[in-house]
């Protein structure tokens, strides 16, 4: 077993809210030590996400084409609009919000989403965490 430690902190009551009904839509339920393990991978991905090594990597990154830079930010600007208040790199969201954010601002079709979801993770703005979950780089 890994050792673990108590890590004590405040949080607005409106974060704890979000944070849970996060849950519930990502699992469907919120279990025993849920929490602890959405915590420790949320603060893994932002001190990942802050280290010089990290940054070195952000920084080899190509930009991407502005055609894909533009559809991305649409798809976030839906994204905020719907669901989020702040977008910003690292935060993970479910793949359906993602779909459902590329069928209203690029097209619906099947193909189309499968496309973007492609093109945004070869220029490095989203990449996949799990089957359903993906992250935001940029």
């Amino acid at each position: 077993m890994v050792d673990k430690v108590v890590l004590g902190v405040y949080i607005t009551k409106e974060l704890d809210q979000k944070f849970r009904e996060f849950l519930v839509l990502k699992y469907r339920r919120i279990a025993r030590g849920m929490i602890s393990d959405e915590v420790e991978q949320a603060l893994g991905h932002w001190v990942a996400l802050h280290t010089k090594a990290q940054k070195s990597l952000l920084d080899k990154v190509p930009n991407p084409v502005l055609g894909v830079s533009k559809a991305y930010l649409v798809v976030k600007q839906y994204l905020l609009s719907q669901y989020y208040d702040v977008l910003e790199p690292g935060v993970t969201i479910p793949e359906r919000y993602l779909k459902e954010a590329i069928a209203q601002t690029r097209g619906s079709d099947k193909r189309t989403i499968t496309k973007w979801l492609k093109t945004f993770s070869q220029m490095h703005l989203i990449k996949p965490i799990n089957a359903s979950i993906w992250e935001l780089a940029a």
